[in-house]
């Protein structure tokens, strides 16, 4: 009976162990996670001003940034990662968003005209239909996703 005690102890103590150690490790991964979006939002902030100071910012991450009424006339933005950015009311005539991400980004009011939005992505784009990316004179191919994820057809 007492060696079923004692080893009940060392299990109940080993466990408490484990325990210690899985949440200690949690606390370390969760630490980890924190400081790499520190990280990411760092190089993003850094990337919007080299976009608003160069006008130009190619193969950038530019996620989910506040780009608001921004003059991005002939801004050089291929293979850009804007997804669910907020480009309401940007200017963005005859902009290079060529093989760009768009996706889920807010495009309400966004001045597309002559913008190259051939290979880029605008599934689930919000502020503008299929038709108002058709008719806003933007260059588009076939690899063009429209907002409703179809790709475009002439």
């Amino acid at each position: 009976m007492k060696n079923n005690r004692i080893n009940l102890r060392l299990l109940y103590a080993l466990s408490s162990i484990i325990l210690v150690s899985n949440g200690l490790h949690a606390m370390t991964e969760k630490k980890q996670f924190e400081k790499a979006i520190k990280a990411l939002e760092k190089q993003t902030n850094r990337n919007v001003k080299r976009l608003l100071k160069t006008n130009s910012c190619e193969n950038c991450n530019l996620q989910e940034t506040n780009l608001e009424k921004a003059k991005l006339e002939k801004a050089k933005l291929m293979e850009a990662n804007l997804a669910y950015a907020n480009l309401k009311g940007a200017n963005l005539k005859g902009a290079d968003l060529t093989g760009a991400d768009l996706a889920g980004a807010d495009l309400a009011g966004a001045d597309l005209t002559g913008a190259d939005l051939t290979r880029a992505d605008l599934t689930m784009a919000t502020g503008m239909t299929d038709e108002d990316v058709i008719n806003s004179g933007a260059i588009l191919d076939k690899n063009t996703t429209l907002p409703s994820g179809k790709k475009y057809s002439n």
